[in-house]
Protein backbone atom coordinates (compact mmCIF):
# COMPACT_ATOMS: atom_id res chain seq x y z
CA UNK A 1 0.00 0.00 0.00
CA UNK A 2 1.35 3.41 -0.42
CA UNK A 3 1.47 5.59 1.78
CA UNK A 4 -0.64 8.67 2.44
CA UNK A 5 3.10 10.64 3.26
CA UNK A 6 4.98 9.50 -0.27
CA UNK A 7 2.14 10.71 -2.10
CA UNK A 8 2.06 13.78 -0.12
CA UNK A 9 5.86 14.54 -0.43
CA UNK A 10 5.43 13.86 -4.36
CA UNK A 11 2.51 15.98 -4.68
CA UNK A 12 4.50 18.65 -2.87
CA UNK A 13 1.84 19.49 -0.06
CA UNK A 14 2.90 21.17 3.68
CA UNK A 15 0.01 19.22 4.78
CA UNK A 16 -1.27 15.50 4.82
CA UNK A 17 -4.87 17.11 5.15
CA UNK A 18 -4.37 18.40 1.61
CA UNK A 19 -2.93 15.29 0.27
CA UNK A 20 -5.62 13.82 1.83
CA UNK A 21 -8.44 15.46 -0.32
CA UNK A 22 -7.09 13.75 -3.70
CA UNK A 23 -6.91 10.49 -2.48
CA UNK A 24 -10.25 9.96 -0.59
CA UNK A 25 -12.83 7.81 -2.17
CA UNK A 26 -16.42 8.54 -1.29
CA UNK A 27 -18.86 6.22 0.36
CA UNK A 28 -20.80 6.43 -2.42
CA UNK A 29 -18.32 5.50 -5.13
CA UNK A 30 -16.73 2.57 -2.81
CA UNK A 31 -20.40 1.31 -2.19
CA UNK A 32 -21.09 1.74 -5.76
CA UNK A 33 -17.38 -0.39 -6.93
CA UNK A 34 -18.38 -2.92 -4.29
CA UNK A 35 -22.36 -3.45 -5.45
CA UNK A 36 -21.32 -3.98 -9.12
CA UNK A 37 -17.77 -6.25 -8.37
CA UNK A 38 -20.45 -8.73 -6.14
CA UNK A 39 -22.86 -8.35 -9.38
CA UNK A 40 -20.10 -9.40 -12.09
CA UNK A 41 -19.63 -12.11 -9.30
CA UNK A 42 -22.92 -13.37 -9.21
CA UNK A 43 -23.49 -13.52 -12.78
CA UNK A 44 -19.76 -14.99 -13.25
CA UNK A 45 -21.37 -17.76 -10.80
CA UNK A 46 -24.09 -18.57 -12.79
CA UNK A 47 -22.38 -18.72 -15.71
CA UNK A 48 -23.64 -15.54 -16.87
CA UNK A 49 -20.42 -14.49 -18.31
CA UNK A 50 -17.56 -16.47 -20.12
Amino acid sequence: MIELKMIQDQCGHACASTTAIYTGVSDEYRNRLLRRALATREEHMRGDLT
